[in-house]
């Protein structure tokens, strides 16, 4: 079979484009556009409709999700050879699927740095007061009233993420919002009926609103590489946890109660678990983005309850796991990497054949079924602001799977069974944003380390760092690969930010709206470089100067931080729900019917209930041409950007309000501390009504458990 050069994202691997079958890891199905095969599904109806938001009429917007700023995102990975979060080939190969948060990224030398460690992102904020209520309330009309009246706060825009003709948001109403149909087909799912002007896929159930209110309604191994030339390990193990890593188990700083947790708190605590003892602060200030490190464990089993051999056996069992979209086999020998998937299903037999005659397997959206992996991922993502992906890779004795190659991500490998030698080598280009094709031997010079894996140890690589691993005689390799910050630089911002400088600028400098002089074609341009005439230099120092001029605005620098954090509103997983959130959220709430099947449930939102996020980081807010919107991430699907991303439409006092519960994580807000809806302040039927329908959303969840809850 001829080599395949292909990025194999743990995110998704579609072999056709009808089917949305955007696999959730992070690793690289390089070359293939994943928001380009979630084709325009109507998400409104997926959601139910729940109309969330009181009396508001604005058009709701479909938005399109862009494709080519981070297709490659969905490939990310890191280790071996087909890299998980990356795009590059990688036994680490994790996805991150992350063109990934918030990290680091560096400024020119002479200017002030500000990575991952530079701020805290685990401060929590503080209930806000009545007084800043007043003040976020007016911050936001100010806001608006900018937009509106098209003063230089930022560039207009059409859509707070990117168009692009793949995707479109998905959008939801609130409760008492009348939902419009919108002008373009792509809006809608194909596969779901569209909504009409009038029509209500899932009406909220009745409130006591009045009248006035009421709306209508094979492949040999490769043999061990030769150690003459290789240096000798260098790095330091470190000792690791002295017990087995239970996820889901951490215990909360200070004993805190799980419902009163900060998950950005908790997914720290599950990082410094992983990396343990080297402390966070370490991490964070000599390693990350920097150097490579591993922890030597002496708990072997700390994994085991993540992936074994049967889970692996099961999962293929009970679920329709496909080639090339979930599972990859591959190959490397004699300097030859190839992907030998056969087509349709992947079934044990055929699976479990491939292995025994050698082959490589990846698994590229483990967290898709693996309700324990998925449940570290979540957690993880969380603390990075971006989605975490995870491959998993299953390596026969003497074998390897990938050629040599780095990732754009930052990888962190878990082993699980078995032991793997890792080579690690110099980076030849710092920090990449794009992964590497497949190294030859020839290319990688000597070894930073050549280290062996062993159960429970743990290895981190920043992105751009060379690597490749192999199995060594009579023992086999599964790992995990983790992958994190894919496309999360500050390029990645200022891709967002220079289009929104641009249009900002030219509606206030005539200089730019000026038409091009005449002859500015007979001396600019690649034919005319070699040209040192006066005119050519006049008219480069005029271009510079301009370009100079074009200074952002903080508004127009929020615009697009927005639409970054849009991104992983789309990409994230769904969080994971623990037995104590279950009881404060919808999601453990039980509806019960009489013997003559009318339906009730017992929940009842009063002035006193006291609600918070779900997430520190489950909903954003955002302003688009006036028009301000919550993108939040619950009804996202396991596999990755499955649906386009979920939103709905505000009025100005209830995007005060989500600000509130925003800045008050994770304390909890009293219903009646709330500010008051636009529509009758000195009422609290609208903002019990409103609550209410963001946690029938699974955005909110409630102090005390209802008394009919689990």
């Amino acid at each position: 079979m001829s080599e395949k050069k292909k990025l194999v994202s743990a995110f998704a691997a579609y072999r056709s484009p009808p089917i949305a079958k955007n696999t959730q890891n992070g690793t690289k199905n390089a070359g293939k556009n994943v928001a380009a095969k979630n084709t325009n599904k109507n998400v409104a109806a997926r959601n139910g409709n729940r109309n969330l938001a009181t009396q508001n009429g604005v058009k709701q917007k479909g938005q399109a999700q862009e494709n080519g700023s981070y297709s490659d995102a969905a490939n990310s990975s890191s280790g071996e050879d087909d890299s998980s979060g990356s795009g590059s080939d990688s036994d680490s190969d994790i996805s991150s699927g992350s063109e990934t948060s918030h990290c680091s990224a560096r400024s020119d030398d002479s200017l002030e740095e500000y990575t991952l460690n530079s701020h805290s992102s685990t401060a929590s904020q503080s209930q806000s007061s009545p007084e800043s209520l007043v003040n976020k309330r007016q911050s936001l009309k100010r806001r608006l009233d900018n937009e509106l009246n098209g003063n230089p706060s930022g560039a207009k825009r059409t859509s707070s993420t990117p168009e692009s003709p793949s995707t479109s948001a998905a959008r939801v109403t609130l409760a008492g919002q009348q939902p419009k149909t919108s002008t373009s087909a792509s809006n809608k799912r194909k596969s779901l009926p569209v909504a009409t002007a009038n029509a209500k896929s899932c009406p909220l159930p009745t409130k006591n609103k009045k009248a006035s209110q009421a709306q209508p309604a094979v492949a040999p191994s490769c043999p061990l590489l030769s150690k003459k030339n290789a240096l000798p390990v260098k790095v330091k193990p470190v000792a690791s946890m002295p017990c087995s890593i239970n996820i889901g188990l951490v215990k909360s700083e200070n004993d805190v109660e799980p419902h009163r947790d900060n998950s950005i708190k908790e997914g720290e605590r599950t990082l410094a678990t992983l990396i343990a003892p080297m402390t966070m602060a370490t991490f964070l200030s000599e390693h990350w983005e920097k150097e490579a490190f591993r922890v030597a464990s002496t708990s072997p089993d700390r994994f085991c309850d993540l992936i074994s051999f049967s889970m692996i056996d099961q999962m293929l069992l009970q679920n329709h796991v496909e080639y090339t979209t979930n599972i990859d086999v591959t190959s490397y020998e004699d300097g030859v990497r190839q992907t030998l998937n056969p087509d349709g299903r992947a079934l044990p037999p055929s699976v479990w054949a491939h292995y025994r005659r050698g082959c490589s397997i990846r698994i590229l959206n483990p967290s898709t079924y693996l309700e324990g992996l998925r449940q570290l991922c979540s957690k993880l993502q969380e603390f990075f602001h971006c989605l975490v992906g995870a491959n998993v890779y299953l390596t026969p004795p003497e074998s390897q799977g990938f050629a040599p190659h780095y990732d754009d991500i930052e990888a962190f490998v878990l082993q699980v069974e078995g032991k793997k030698r890792w080579r690690i080598y110099q980076p030849t280009k710092e920090l990449p944003r794009v992964s590497s094709g497949n190294l030859s031997q020839a290319e990688l010079g000597e070894p930073l380390m050549d280290i062996v894996l062993y159960p429970g140890d743990v290895l981190y690589f920043p992105r751009g760092w060379i690597h490749q691993a192999l199995t060594e005689k009579n023992s086999h390799s599964l790992h995990i690969t983790l992958s994190a910050y894919q496309q999360q630089s500050y390029a990645n911002l200022m891709e967002k930010l220079m289009p929104l400088v641009v249009a900002g600028s030219v509606e206030q400098s005539l200089s730019l709206r000026k038409g091009l002089p005449l002859n500015i074609w007979k001396n600019l341009g690649v034919a005319n470089d070699s040209l040192k005439g006066q005119q050519r230099q006049k008219m480069i120092q005029h271009i510079q100067n301009l370009a100079q001029r074009m200074v952002p605005t903080a508004n127009q620098i929020d615009q697009a931080l927005d639409q970054l954090a849009i991104r992983f509103q789309h990409e994230a997983l769904p969080p994971t729900i623990g037995p104590a959130e279950m009881k404060r959220t919808v999601f453990g709430m039980r509806h019960t019917a009489d013997e003559n099947g009318r339906c009730s449930h017992g929940y009842k939102f009063t002035a006193s209930t006291a609600v918070r996020l779900l997430r520190a980081n489950i909903v954003r807010l955002t302003s688009d041409d006036g028009v301000l919107r919550c993108y939040y991430y619950t009804d996202n699907a396991l596999e990755y950007c499955k649906y386009e991303p979920n939103f709905f439409e505000l009025e100005l006092s209830q995007a005060t309000t989500i600000q509130i519960l925003i800045h008050a994580y994770p304390d909890y807000v009293k219903i009646k501390d709330l500010p008051p809806m636009e529509t009758h302040p000195n009422e609290y039927e609208d903002r019990l009504e409103f609550a209410e329908a963001l946690w029938e959303r699974g955005i909110l969840m409630v102090e005390k458990p209802f008394k009919n809850q689990p």
